[in-house]
């Protein structure tokens, strides 16, 4: 029953992720972990499927600890370039959101410090 539960949570959290987001149709690409036992990382992007520009790229914690106000992000983008960002609090999440301009193919990963877990979308250039 707990399983179940956490597993229906995670995934209104994640419906919850995409409308509050309001990521269009066309998004490139959006990714989540799916192990339950520990953080629920996601990570998304707004640009044109396609495109080396992926646009605003959202990540996520979706079920952190109730007391946990703001947590530190490691980004790491396609030819390893890393740098860390601030996520926030809102509507029970750790949220952080940026804006990469042009990227080349590869992933372009989410991980939340303290946590083990990474969530990488691809980027793939079309054009």
């Amino acid at each position: 029953m707990n399983r179940l539960l956490r597993a229906l949570s995670v995934g209104l959290t994640a419906t919850a992720l995409a409308i509050t987001l309001d990521v269009p149709a066309h998004a490139a690409a959006s990714a989540c972990t799916h192990h339950f036992s520990g953080p629920q990382v996601c990570i998304s992007t707004d640009g044109d499927a396609g495109s080396e520009n992926p646009g605003r790229v959202t990540t996520a914690w979706t079920n952190p600890p109730r007391g946990k106000r703001t947590a530190t992000v490691h980004i790491t983008e396609p030819g390893g370039m890393r740098y860390t960002l601030t996520a926030r609090r809102s509507r029970g999440q750790l949220i952080a959101t940026f804006t990469p301009g042009a990227l080349r193919d590869g992933k372009l990963c989410a991980r939340y410090q303290g946590s083990s877990r990474t969530a990488c979308v691809q980027i793939i250039d079309r054009t």
